[in-house]
């Protein structure tokens, strides 16, 4: 047989798989979920062919060898205008189903929820699965008009986000939770960065370090609130803040108010993170108002880091308090500052959770379980998909005029903002 022949025989027999993603043009939680699952995704079952509306993205892809599809996408009634691009709306419909007939695709995975909206046109019409990977919270209105309800299986990454949809009466064959995944040797680089030698701090300095999104939402004003009252106790703890946004300016103000110049340092945006996570950090601290997994601090327990984080969305899933970290009340400037105080005199227990730490993430939160939850979920799919479409479609409809009258109900009763 003809090298050719034989090329072709190997294809015929992966699945392919079309990967949809739609985000801001960075690398961040979602994105880096993304890739790890592509990079270790068994390549002699699967074909994945990836669709993004980030050029960023899209190169990250490239590298990984996995043939990939760029443009800018558009939502109806979304979170930016236009709200009404109906002719940008049929477009990704039948950029979708060319998508899906040139590569022969038989199963659909959306990396959140928002392609879902053009996606279920897609899936119905080509007869093929829909997975909605989901990454965060959705209010009401947008699980209705992205059509969560539509699709043959959510995917969340916590129990906060399955919730949702449980209650939205979908059936629970139709939702499980698949815990996001941490690739060790992507987060093992050789190159160690000691951030005191960065930052020149003295030996005895206890160094606590937070990465993320300089938004409202992460915390970090409350961060340095804590920090501000545990410093009074232990003048020799500095903070070291990773990340950018919105925020920055009102921080920086904050951090001259509060005269902590010499106990807080914003780093910037960084790519070497896990670099740093090696170089010698005490105590990872999180003030997070909302966080439906939390992957850094998995990220930071797999370098047996303590973790210190407040008890909301799926933290608890991977913090266990009192066993690989502290958990604390939400938005409570002072039970986080004597968290801090707490790690910060006893070395002994920062080494004791920070080990249990260690052994938690690399039991449940590796790379490896789960991709192998998702091919297994993606085997599923592939033997079941015309019966699991065809009652997930009818369920579908009924379930989309349930949560159309539920979500007129809440906007009656003034609580559509509250979801």
């Amino acid at each position: 047989m003809a090298l050719g022949g034989v090329m072709e025989k190997v294809e015929s027999k992966r699945v392919p798989i079309l990967f949809v993603h739609y985000g801001e043009d960075w690398i961040r939680g979602s994105e880096r979920c993304l890739l790890d699952l592509l990079k270790c995704l068994n390549k002699k079952t699967f074909k994945p062919i990836v669709w993004c509306n980030s050029q960023i993205m899209a190169a990250q892809v490239r590298r990984l060898g996995v043939t990939t599809y760029c443009q800018p996408f558009t939502l109806l009634l979304g979170w930016h205008k236009p709200f009404f691009d109906f002719n940008g709306f049929r477009q990704l419909i039948h950029r979708g189903e060319t998508l899906v007939d040139r590569h022969h695709v038989k199963i659909i995975h959306s990396n959140s929820g928002g392609p879902c909206q053009w996606l279920n046109f897609v899936a119905r019409k080509r007869q093929i699965p829909l997975l909605a990977h989901l990454h965060c919270r959705y209010p009401l209105r947008d699980r209705f008009t992205l059509g969560l309800h539509w699709v043959t299986k959510s995917i969340a990454v916590s129990q906060p986000i399955a919730r949702q949809l449980l209650d939205d009466s979908v059936r629970k064959d139709r939702v499980e939770v698949i815990s996001n995944g941490i690739d060790s040797a992507r987060l093992c680089p050789e190159q160690v960065i000691d951030i005191r030698q960065l930052l020149g701090f003295d030996a005895g300095d206890i160094v606590l370090f937070s990465t993320g999104s300089l938004i409202e939402r992460k915390g970090m004003d409350l961060i340095i609130s804590a920090i501000g009252k545990a410093r009074l106790q232990y003048p020799h703890i500095k903070l070291v803040i990773a990340g950018s946004g919105e925020c920055h300016e009102q921080l920086c103000q904050q951090i001259e108010a509060f005269e902590l110049q010499d106990s807080v340092f914003l780093l910037g945006e960084r790519d070497d993170v896990p670099s740093l996570l090696q170089g010698g950090i005490d105590i990872f601290i999180s003030g997070a108002r909302e966080e439906v997994f939390g992957l850094v601090l998995a990220e930071a327990g797999l370098h047996g880091i303590p973790v210190i984080a407040p008890r909301v969305g799926g933290i608890p899933e991977v913090i266990q308090d009192g066993e690989t970290g502290i958990l604390v009340e939400p938005n409570d400037i002072m039970h986080l500052a004597q968290a801090i105080e707490k790690l910060v005199s006893r070395p002994n227990l920062r080494k004791q959770l920070g080990n249990a730490a260690k052994a938690y993430v690399e039991e449940r939160f590796l790379i490896e379980r789960n991709v192998a939850q998702f091919e297994r979920c993606y085997c599923d799919l592939v033997k079941q998909h015309q019966a699991t479409n065809t009652v997930a479609l009818k369920q579908g409809w009924w379930l989309g005029l349930k949560s159309l009258i539920h979500f007129i109900a809440k906007l009656w009763r003034g609580q559509l903002i509250k979801q």
